[in-house]
């Protein structure tokens, strides 16, 4: 077809204005512990830790999980994207004993091992979230010109 031409579509990034917090990035990040008991005894606990970035990050979000391989992430069933940093396959980090207690004082080594185990997943994902919104922040300010000095903003020479 003469004198047509595809043009190349050309992605305008972030924006402040794009992210769903007041003047910025809002997740939520939601820790679930399940503990299962059947007949008179508890017989699983384990824990889930899912990050539901800011969908102004999910293309962020999606780039960095590929990068740390991590394979649990895609929309829920309300069509909300989310990710969780565990490397089960199902999403869920197992927990030995009886029920998970997050006190790393506890006396048995055992449980102080599963505890710090605990909390360094669930500060994982926290970080993680936190990552996310400082990538999409800086991405936001470079695209409407914040950051360069007043007499060359946006201007490159």
């Amino acid at each position: 077809m003469a004198g047509t031409k595809r043009r190349k579509s050309r992605k305008a990034g972030l924006r402040m204005s794009d992210f769903a917090g007041d003047g910025g990035p809002y997740s939520e990040v939601i820790v679930t512990i399940s503990i299962r008991i059947l007949d008179e005894e508890i017989t699983r606990s384990r824990l889930a830790v899912n990050v539901y970035p800011d969908p102004a990050l999910e293309r962020i979000a999606r780039e960095s999980l590929n990068a740390l391989r991590k394979e649990n992430y895609g929309y829920n069933d309300k069509g909300v994207f989310g990710g969780c940093l565990c490397d089960n396959f199902n999403g869920w980090e197992d927990m030995d004993g009886e029920y998970p207690k997050v006190d790393e004082d506890n006396e048995h080594p055992h449980r102080q091992d599963e505890a710090k185990r605990m909390n360094a997943y669930i500060a994982e994902s926290v970080k993680w979230a936190l990552t996310l919104h400082k990538l999409g922040i800086e991405e936001a300010r470079r695209n409407e010109g914040e950051g360069f000095p007043a007499e060359t903003k946006g201007r490159v020479n």
